[in-house]
């Protein structure tokens, strides 16, 4: 629960806020569709996923050391 809470950026809060305007709209006109996808966008919001993650519009955490962290040397222009 403590990891839903962290990290709100700008576009996280807006994906909140306009799926809760699309589903209080959605509501008071008594469209399905347009709740279901305020719904769907606040749910999104709330759990920090979108459909971008593909374009690497995630921001992700690596919690693992990487493999070849060690054996692979920054290259020099200079030597």
């Amino acid at each position: 629960m403590n990891e839903l809470l962290r990290n709100w950026d700008i576009f996280r809060l807006i994906r909140l806020l306009s799926g809760a305007g699309f589903a209080i709209y959605g509501i008071y006109s008594g469209d399905q569709f347009l709740t279901t996808l305020g719904l769907l966008l606040a749910f999104m919001a709330v759990i920090n996923r979108s459909c971008c993650c593909s374009a690497g519009g995630c921001g992700t955490r690596q919690k693992t050391k990487p493999i070849y962290k060690d054996m692979v040397k920054t290259y020099d222009p200079n030597k």
